[in-house]
């Protein structure tokens, strides 16, 4: 599920830096594709949700979050093996067990639990959905009651 082999935490992008390390894989390539087309440049706060899926893409979209001196946050329903990928990675996203019989339920139980000023800092945010079916359109629907507009929010297939 994750593709790391050639992941050097904190190397710099300058090209004179990367002499010597392993070229980026074809996957990786993809994401950081994927995540330039989908990142909303006109926001300032990015908040991921997914699943192990979307760590790789969510860890491209941190690149170019930061890159931009932009805010992101996020979390994620994961395996507990899973767990250390997210330090090892420096993604700044919490994570919550995930429920096979209930996807989207912890990550939903997770923001209500979130202080109502971490919410108002966050409301206006671009939200990135992606991972399975059900943990998307739960996901969805909780932040429409939440009267987040649908342009906020970006499905992730």
């Amino acid at each position: 599920m994750f593709h790391l082999s050639n992941y050097q935490a904190n190397e710099p992008t300058d090209e004179a830096m990367n002499v010597g390390l392993p070229a980026a894989s074809d996957h990786e390539l993809s994401h950081a594709i994927q995540a330039k087309l989908l990142y909303n440049f006109q926001t300032t706060h990015h908040f991921f949700v997914g699943d192990e899926s979307t760590v790789e893409l969510f860890n491209a979209l941190k690149e170019i979050a930061l890159k931009n001196d932009h805010e992101y946050f996020g979390i994620l329903e994961l395996h507990p093996e899973y767990e250390a990928v997210l330090s090892m990675l420096k993604l700044l996203i919490d994570s919550v067990p995930e429920l096979p019989e209930s996807p989207g339920y912890n990550a939903i139980q997770w923001m209500e639990d979130m202080h109502p000023n971490c919410w108002m800092a966050w409301k206006n945010a671009t939200f990135y959905l992606s991972g399975g079916a059900t943990l998307i359109s739960r996901f969805q629907q909780y932040l429409v009651q939440r009267h987040v507009p649908n342009e906020q929010i970006h499905i992730i297939n």
